[in-house]
């Protein structure tokens, strides 16, 4: 058929045959080009549908394998972890499904490339080899580089990971960051990750301009290897015929080869992307075995047969990365036994409690466990995001009322769901339990481990956060004489953690005291049941059945049959899995609206380019585009001029003008993509990101809790798009207009009369991307949002994995990743299959288009220039595809436009801290005296806070002098941290005023008060990438003795084992450093504190988990460092008070000394 198109313009006689064969030529266009669209539009959605079940599996497979032990140095937040694991689920599996896409390509390209060759052999004879030979060097040079795009593409990936946990860190820690003063740190390490980033893909830009370049090049370069070998060989033996045959079967033999180029840089992306995820996914950690009767090994059967033993630890060593924390640890647990760990902080404690649920690598020995039925209460709780708090408790066991309100009796939650407007209903926001406080935290996660009746309890430091008259009731009602676990004990065993003077060991039980000492574990002198002055002789004993009618008053009476999920639970849940308002809002926009948004955000991404850069690149992009269309029109007066009789011009100088059209062409390429990789792109991606950021940072708290998930998508999915997915959607979109335009110029240089028919095809163009395309930015925005649910399961399953499998939630877990993958897919699939029905209809749109235009030409034959008319007719050919591709990349191009839309969303509607909640209150300020505050007075006058329906105090007013030294004590739950994060500006209160030293605190920027007020949050933030010293002296204020001196200060309490610890280079990364535990994060954070200079510091429950002893000489050496100082300090300790000058309690909505 090219064949027919291309010799047709040449025929000199008007006969009837010929007049057929033009008619019939038009007839086979049609055919071809609806047969051809058909089959694409078909393929595509099949490839569509596998791509999209392979993408579900390998997601399903990276969460099936964080809830397994981590594969690095894990720390209690496990930021690392889930950092790698949200690149993974998003990045990678991204890049590996799109290598199922590529394959049709590569076969196909294959195929034509092939019978190309074969049909310009036919023509040119041997000097077809000049094209192939081009396309295999075109294809094999981005293949022989593949290695050092692997290396980068996967340090860029990397760099990826480090720039996701920094930012996870400062959306999910944002409170303790804030308090701590961290923020700038914090900050400065994620523009850090981003620059390393930036840095980490400029390799991998510089590829794209080589594999572009060649892209664009191929056909000039084949067009000018072929006729300039033709005319070499044959001298001035050109003619049409050879001409417009060898025009013909280059277009089609390359002319979706440049696609295919393109495609190579992604191809690689995959391969390293596969290999990414099987390297994450195959199991490479032995964990604790864990055997039941039918399982286990003979010897344990006899045991467990004999004296009931459920965890046995034989000459166990115990590791979190490569080097082990628990060395040769024997341990056997049976029922009717307690077994309590001690020892100083991060020695180890938790290690030996995870070990038992498989959070730990075993590097050598065994453990073996003889029970399925194990509960877990871990150090830091994990909760069922959007469900409630009753499903929180009851997990996937049957409901029991009489069991369900004595474990809310025994943990003293009674008084909290009576204060909560929907009781137990109350949905839990996330996985961390950021809604509640941390004692209520803790009692949640006691609850869920007592409801579970399990053979194995094992309790990870339950009491730290709990104030000691909450401790005491809990302790004597689980092991009182007539405890919950008491009543219990000859079908259970008790594994904890925690220092002894917090819990009451009760005197039926047998129990064994063990101690960590230098990674050993070590049995100590046992310990008379029920001998703790300290927990006995607050008040009288109170039992189960004291507080079980509290319970049933503070809700509904529950039906002993009643099931798990309730309707209104249900339509929480229902509530819970529902896509963010900003992704709800774009779906039902009105089409007039969206076009509006559309050119807004287009011109708001041009800007962010720079105006002389964008300049040049559309300016060379034009050019180069002119030249490779206009350029045949040479080839056609060269062969004009011989067919004429004209050899005046010998073909060297034909060779030789053709040469230089075509260097330009190579030249402005070059120009156009050099500008656009090296400087337009990493400009872009800076600056927007740097304004997502500052976003970020100056939100408000409230806001990141509640969309932490969200927020943390943008950053990922989002800023994965920017980075080149968008730029690249606009480089090919501006080729493809270009090229498009060129070949309009070309058809109409055939015949004027064509221009009718082109006008005609765009106006049906606009109306089928009126009609249809808008439709696909609003599906591309959904389906970027829909991954935000996806992207907190994972991140909440690495840090709740050791809940997860101890209470055997990995089907739940499972379930719930899948329910919401699913949901993701509904619009992306969607979203493609409308793509692949637009596609076949613009290609069927382009086939008639072309099919008019040859109709044109063939009739109107006799009317229009022999060369031209055959240039023009070649270019029908080309048409159809350039039309294609056109649509192709202003669809994806509006669709990656949803991306701009949602960060330009975020920036503009994201809540500020800065935001002024008091009517006609004059602006903050942004600078104040150096020494403020010099004296550190604090007034607080009518203040009242309250979380939505919640109050937790109304009309507070004290008064703090100057230097006082103030304790903070009250009920867990009572608003003791509310009352310190309302001085950092980390609340908002509903009414009242705050004052320091005369000062409003309405007044204060909230950045300014935390760099002058020093705080210390009950969990502290780290940069694992900076070292000790920058972390516990982030303003360099300090020589790093003195920080030495200070960690020294703050290790009381920890035994002769502890100091080599303490004398560790603050110079090491924190990643490399023993500090990791959460022991230790809490004493190097009031280090942190110490080390600042203020006239107020406020720290928020300092010493929760450190024996009396300790607590006493942590408040000592705390008090004593800055005398002159005023300090609030909150805390649960009733000893140690006598060193405080005043204390302020908080209960019940009040505040009074």
């Amino acid at each position: 058929m090219a064949n027919g198109y291309a010799l047709f313009p040449s025929r000199e006689k008007e006969t009837e045959s010929h007049t057929s064969v033009g008619s019939w030529l038009v007839v086979a266009l049609f055919i071809d080009f609806t047969l051809l669209n058909i089959l694409v539009a078909q393929s595509t959605h099949i490839v569509d549908q596998i791509s999209f079940r392979i993408r579900a599996y390998l997601t399903y497979r990276i969460h099936l394998r964080s809830l397994e032990p981590a594969t690095s140095q894990a720390t209690s937040s496990n930021d690392a972890e889930s950092a790698k694991v949200t690149v993974l689920a998003n990045v990678d599996v991204t890049q590996a499904v799109f290598v199922l896409k590529v394959i049709p390509d590569v076969i196909t390209s294959a195929i034509v490339v092939g019978v190309g060759a074969y049909l310009l052999y036919n023509a040119v004879a041997l000097v077809f080899l000049g094209p192939l030979l081009l396309a295999l060097v075109s294809v094999s040079v981005p293949i022989a580089l593949g290695n050092k795009l692997t290396k980068s593409q996967r340090y860029a990936l990397e760099a990826t990971e480090r720039r996701i946990r920094s930012v996870g860190q400062l959306i999910e820690k944002t409170r303790s960051i804030r308090m701590a003063g961290m923020q700038a740190v914090a900050e400065k390490e994620v523009l850090e990750n981003r620059q390393i980033e930036i840095e980490a893909m400029s390799l991998y830009r510089k590829f794209l301009i080589g594999v572009v370049f060649a892209s664009d090049s191929v056909n000039g370069l084949s067009l000018l290897v072929t006729f300039g070998i033709y005319a070499a060989i044959n001298g001035t033996n050109l003619d049409y015929s050879t001409l417009f045959t060898a025009l013909s079967v280059i277009s089609i033999m390359l002319g979706s080869f440049p696609t295919f180029i393109q495609m190579l840089p992604a191809l690689h992306e995959g391969v390293v992307s596969w290999g990414r995820i099987i390297a994450y996914v195959k199991p490479k950690v032995r964990l604790a075995e864990r055997h039941n009767d039918a399982t286990a090994s003979n010897g344990l059967i006899h045991l467990e047969k004999q004296v009931s033993v459920l965890a046995k630890i034989s000459e166990a060593s115990l590791a979190w990365g490569n080097e082990a924390i628990i060395h040769d640890a024997s341990l056997t647990i049976k029922k009717g036994t307690m077994t309590v760990v001690t020892g100083s902080s991060g020695c180890g404690k938790s290690t030996i409690l995870k070990s038992l649920v498989g959070e730990v690598r075993i590097s050598a020995g065994t453990i073996q466990l003889g029970t399925k039925k194990i509960a877990f209460c871990d150090q830091s709780p994990y909760f069922l995001a959007g469900r409630t708090i009753r499903q929180n408790i009851i997990l996937q066991r049957p409901f029991d009322g009489a069991l369900y309100a004595a474990v809310l009796s025994c943990c003293c939650l009674g008084p909290d769901i009576s204060r909560w407007s929907s009781g137990d209903e109350t949905i839990v926001v996330d996985s961390a339990g950021t809604s509640l406080s941390g004692g209520q935290r803790k009692r949640l996660a006691l609850a869920r481990a007592l409801y579970h009746e399990a053979d194995l309890l094992i309790l990870d430091d339950v009491f730290t956060g709990l104030d000691a008259k909450t401790a005491r009731e809990i302790s004597t009602a689980l092991f009182g004489s007539r405890g919950f676990v008491t009543e219990r004990r000859q079908k259970m065993a008790v594994l904890a953690a925690m220092p002894l003077e917090t819990i009451m060991i009760p005197s039926s039980f047998a129990h064994e005291t063990l101690s960590i000492v230098e990674g050993m574990l070590q049995r100590t002198e046992a310990i008379e049941p029920g001998q703790h002055p300290s927990i006995i002789d607050l008040e009288g004993p109170s039992t189960v059945e004291d507080n079980v009618d509290s319970i049933a008053n503070s809700r509904r009476q529950a039906d002993v049959e009643e099931t798990c999920l309730s309707p209104e639970t249900e339509k929480a849940k229902a509530l819970a899995t529902e896509t963010t308002p900003t992704a709800t809002d774009a779906a039902q926009s009105p089409r007039v609206k969206n076009q509006q948004f559309l050119m807004r955000d287009f011109g708001n991404y041009m800007k962010s380019f720079g105006v002389w850069n964008l300049a040049v690149s559309v300016t060379a992009t034009c050019v180069v585009s002119g030249i490779n269309k206009a350029s045949p029109f040479f080839l056609s007066y060269w062969t004009g001029k011989y067919q004429a009789g004209d050899y005046s011009s010998a073909p060297g100088f034909y060779i030789g003008m053709y040469s230089l059209i075509v260097g330009s062409g190579f030249i402005g390429t070059l120009v156009a993509c050099g500008v656009f990789f090296l400087r337009m792109i990493p400009q872009s991606a800076v600056s927007i990101h740097r304004d997502m950021l500052d976003v970020l940072v100056s939100s408000s708290a409230g806001f990141l809790e509640t969309n932490g998930a969200e927020t943390l998508n943008r950053f990922t999915n989002d800023v994965n798009i920017l980075d080149l997915a968008l730029p690249l959607a606009v480089l090919n979109s501006t080729w493809a207009i270009a090229a498009v335009l060129a070949s309009m110029g070309v058809l109409a240089a055939g015949s004027v009369y064509t221009l009718i028919s082109l006008a005609v095809s765009l106006f049906v163009l606009y109306f089928i991307q009126r009609s249809y395309l808008a439709t696909t930015s609003q599906l591309r925005t959904l389906q970027i949002a829909s991954q935000a649910p996806v992207i907190g399961t994972l991140r909440a399953s690495c840090d709740g994995r050791a809940t997860i499998r101890a209470f055997n939630l990995r089907d739940s877990a499972s379930s719930t990743l899948v329910n919401q993958v699913y949901q993701a897919s509904k619009s992306a699939y969607l979203f493609r299959s409308l793509q692949s029905w637009l596609f076949l209809v613009i290609g069927l749109l382009g086939g008639g288009v072309a099919g008019t235009l040859a109709a044109l030409l063939v009739g109107l034959k006799s009317k229009v220039n022999v060369g031209w008319a055959g240039v023009a007719l070649v270019n029908t050919i080309t048409l159809g595809s350039d039309l294609k591709m056109l649509m192709n990349w202003l669809t994806l191009l509006e669709a990656q436009l949803g991306v701009v839309r949602r960060i330009r969303e975020f920036v503009a509607t994201t809540p500020s801290e800065n935001f002024r909640a008091v009517d006609g209150a004059s602006p903050r300020i942004e600078e104040l005296l150096d020494d403020w505050p010099s004296r550190g007075e604090v007034v607080l006058r009518n203040v009242s806070v309250a979380y939505g329906d919640h109050t937790v105090f109304t009309d507070a007013s004290i008064h703090i002098q100057a230097g006082e030294k103030v304790a903070v004590i009250g009920r867990t739950g009572s608003g003791k941290s509310s009352l310190a994060q309302l001085l950092f500006g980390l609340i908002t209160k509903t009414g009242g005023s705050v004052h320091i030293d005369g000062v409003d605190l309405d007044t204060v920027s909230p950045q300014l008060l935390r760099q002058r007020l020093v705080g210390a949050p009950q969990f502290s933030f780290y940069n694992g990438q900076a070292s000790v010293k920058t972390n516990l002296d982030p303003g360099d204020n300090h020589s790093p003795s003195d920080v030495v001196d200070m960690i020294r200060l703050v290790s009381v309490g920890l035994s002769d084992s502890g100091q080599p610890e303490v004398m560790v280079d603050v110079d090491q990364p924190w990643e490399s450093s023993r500090f990791s535990s959460f022991g230790w994060q809490q004493r190097l954070g009031i280090a942190r504190a110490l080390l600042r200079r203020s006239a107020l510091y406020v720290m928020d429950e300092p010493t929760s988990g450190m024996d009396t002893m300790t607590h006493k000489a942590m408040i000592h050496n705390i008090l004593s460092t800055h005398t002159s100082s005023t300090m609030i300090i909150v805390t649960h300790h009733t000893e140690g008070l006598d060193m405080f000058d005043r204390v302020l309690r908080v209960d019940e909505g009040k505040i009074e000394w």
